[in-house]
């Protein structure tokens, strides 16, 4: 019996560092993606901040990625507020397909998204839209699907007004847009594969959005976490040509409940005091404000990051 309790034990003791040594899994969108940047630049902090080896697991979309989140296959993920939101509770683009195992872990800046044209094209609004042809669908990423509608929702259209083709995922949509197949696509202001169209059609151009109250209460009634703001134009925002006013939401990073505590709890960390490393690859990260990513959507954050930002001072806010 001493022998076999000394077996064991040994056993214990050898099997746990091959546990802490597993890589975490980060869920990304495909590559060329704003998710697979963030994943990209997460991973890299990790390893050089906290020793912490990960590898990025790009899927189709979100759609597919959060699921294999809440299962345990993938560890943490990104997605925007109201799609955890939705994924929690199973209503929206996850009606009946509740996800309770996701826990936030922060929130981490504003996606800026808009509805673009080549640049040569005679279409200047989004009310111009009326007829046209656009990338739609986005059965791996229904949540694009809501974002295109709040955006046509702002200027009084809806999916009716246009000819929609239907796409997969964002890539596919700007692919189809590249090759001349739509008239107009979304995509993330910033992405990589924003500048990869740009170059491809000889210029583009993010269509202005209306800021008045009715237009912007339009938006939020198709996608209720979204809100307006100003971007102007930068060397890195392919397609800003002039100071717009576009959609914004808040993203997210999130894990399965089920990961250890200490080892969120050092993601939290490197995510808040390494966002100036990750921004230098991701410049989406130079807008994180450490005192908002505790803050409450209605899904439960991960004890781990709790524990962070109770170690740190940071109050939740609502």
């Amino acid at each position: 019996m001493r022998k076999l309790l000394f077996a064991l034990t040994l056993s214990a003791l050898l099997a746990a560092p091959a546990a802490t040594a597993q890589p975490l899994g980060i869920g990304t969108s495909p590559q060329g993606t704003v998710t697979y940047a963030f994943g990209a630049a997460l991973a890299k902090a990790l390893q050089d901040a906290a020793s912490m080896q990960s590898r990025v697991q790009p899927s189709s979309g979100t759609g597919v990625m959060v699921p294999l989140v809440n299962s345990g296959e993938i560890d943490v993920g990104f997605c925007n507020s109201l799609e955890l939101y939705e994924a929690f509770h199973g209503i929206g683009t996850f009606d009946k397909r509740p996800n309770p195992k996701l826990r936030t872990i922060a929130i981490l800046f504003p996606l800026r998204v808009g509805l673009f044209v080549r640049n040569d094209s005679p279409i200047k609004s989004i009310k111009d839209l009326k007829g046209k042809t656009i990338a739609y669908g986005y059965t791996s990423q229904e949540i694009i699907k809501t974002t295109v509608d709040a955006m046509l929702a702002n200027a009084g259209l809806t999916i009716a007004d246009l000819k929609p083709v239907l796409v997969p995922n964002l890539i596919r949509g700007v692919d189809e847009f590249t090759a001349g197949r739509v008239d107009v696509t979304t995509f993330a202001i910033g992405g990589a594969k924003v500048s990869e169209a740009d170059a491809a059609v000889g210029g583009l151009r993010y269509l202005d959005l209306d800021p008045s109250p009715d237009a912007v209460a339009a938006m939020k009634k198709v996608f209720r976490t979204s809100y307006m703001a100003k971007v102007s134009p930068a060397p890195s925002l392919a397609g800003v040509r002039e100071t717009i006013n576009t959609m914004h939401y808040d993203y997210t990073v999130f894990a399965n409940a089920d990961v250890p505590a200490e080892r969120i709890k050092t993601i939290t960390k490197v995510i808040a005091e390494q966002k100036d490393a990750m921004a230098l690859s991701v410049a989406q990260f130079r807008a994180l404000r450490v005192e908002r990513m505790f803050t409450n959507y209605d899904v439960p954050f991960h004890d781990g990051a709790i524990a962070y930002y109770r170690e740190k001072g940071i109050s939740e806010t609502k």
